[in-house]
């Protein structure tokens, strides 16, 4: 009997308990709705406690977020103009006193706490959704596969060599987003190739390697400023690429390739060992087949096993190397960075050292 007691005084309690953090959270505004208002044109309803930019999403509007929502590429920035609370710490390094002083902040840092006017820049309400089909499945490196959508209900979708999509996922309590670069050519419009790294303990990129074939996702798109068209004029494109940072590369030297490009084209890679290498074969072949095509790969970490006889070390150091070798500076020269934030980094700080302008750089600050 007394345990039986006790047992009844402990779901009491735990009822209890219950009752005051809902009560809390009512006296407190972290439960209900209130209500987001953007450009005086949309208005919707959004439950508190949620970030903007996931709720924002829900509500068609897809903001450009390369760092996965982790608040360090800035390319989610809106005014908010009432609400909003105060900005995190994460908002006061991506801006400026100034952008806080004017109201602007990062979307996915915004906590949704009380009603919300917005003003967001037009040409951020262009990106649209889509569904695309899971139709081919490759293991294209040591944890990166190559998966191949089709898009749902005879769908297009208009990109730049270079960019990125974001693909959705519902969670229990909001819906997580997560940009990845398209590999393949914007010359095709009914599909699209990624190539997707597997990261331990990563939620998205765990979810992309389990799918099976006929899988059906979300995305939204395309976004980016790093890109190639035909508006981008250039007798030399430099590629630096650092591990899974080859998909937009590869977008990028395909659709030169196809369109008959005669500007030379320099792509070097860098990886750790030989089993994280990929596509090395194909460009091989390229490089022997076209004479304004060079390819560079390199192996921080070469195993014994590998029997690499190719660069080794940073791939800043193989290119620094290159650089005071070969002139290949020009004022029309377009060079373009992906991989770790370091990397690219060093890359920067190499190329303007070398007399590149800035303008002339370009990347896009993706989280690795």
């Amino acid at each position: 009997m007394l345990l039986l007691y006790s047992i009844i005084s402990v779901v009491v309690l735990v009822i209890l308990l219950c009752f005051i953090i809902l009560l809390l959270e009512k006296i407190l505004g972290f439960s209900g709705e209130v209500e987001v208002s953007v450009n005086s044109e949309k208005t919707f309803k959004a439950k508190r406690g949620l970030k903007l930019l996931p709720v924002l999403a829900e509500n068609n509007i897809y903001l450009p977020a390369a760092c996965g929502s982790k608040g360090n590429c800035g390319r989610c920035r809106l005014k908010v103009i009432s609400g909003g609370g105060y900005p995190t710490a994460l908002e006061k390094i991506s801006l400026s006193e100034k952008d806080i002083k004017e109201g602007l902040r990062l979307a996915c840092q915004v906590k949704i706490r009380e009603n919300l006017i917005l003003d967001i820049p037009k040409e951020l309400l262009n990106a649209r959704s889509f569904n695309a089909k899971l139709i081919e499945i490759k293991d294209l490196a040591y944890k990166i596969k190559g998966l191949r959508f089709k898009l749902e209900d005879g769908e297009k979708l208009n990109f730049e060599a270079g960019q990125y999509i974001q693909i959705t996922k519902d969670l229990p309590r909001e819906r997580a987003v997560r940009a990845y670069s398209i590999s393949s050519s914007p010359n095709i419009k009914d599909e699209f190739t990624l190539d997707i790294q597997l990261v331990d303990g990563g939620l998205m990129s765990s979810y992309l390697h389990s799918l099976k074939l006929d899988t059906i996702i979300s995305f939204c798109g395309s976004f980016g400023d790093m890109y190639v068209n035909s508006e981008n004029k250039s007798d030399c494109f430099l590629l630096v690429a650092g591990g899974v940072g080859l998909a937009p590369m590869r977008s990028i030297i395909s659709y030169l390739i196809e369109n008959s490009s005669k500007s030379k084209i320099i792509l070097f890679h860098g990886v750790r060992s030989k089993k994280n290498l990929y596509f090395e074969n194909e460009y091989k072949k390229l490089q022997k087949d076209n004479s304004n095509f060079e390819y560079y790969p390199v192996l921080s970490e070469p195993a014994l096993e590998d029997g690499w006889i190719g660069k080794t070390g940073l791939v800043t150091q193989a290119l620094e190397e290159y650089l005071n070798e070969k002139n290949i500076i020009s004022s029309s020269l377009q060079a373009y960075l992906c991989g770790p934030s370091k990397m690219m980094e060093v890359t920067t700080k190499l190329l303007l050292e070398k007399g590149i302008e800035s303008s002339k750089i370009h990347s896009d600050p993706f989280s690795f």
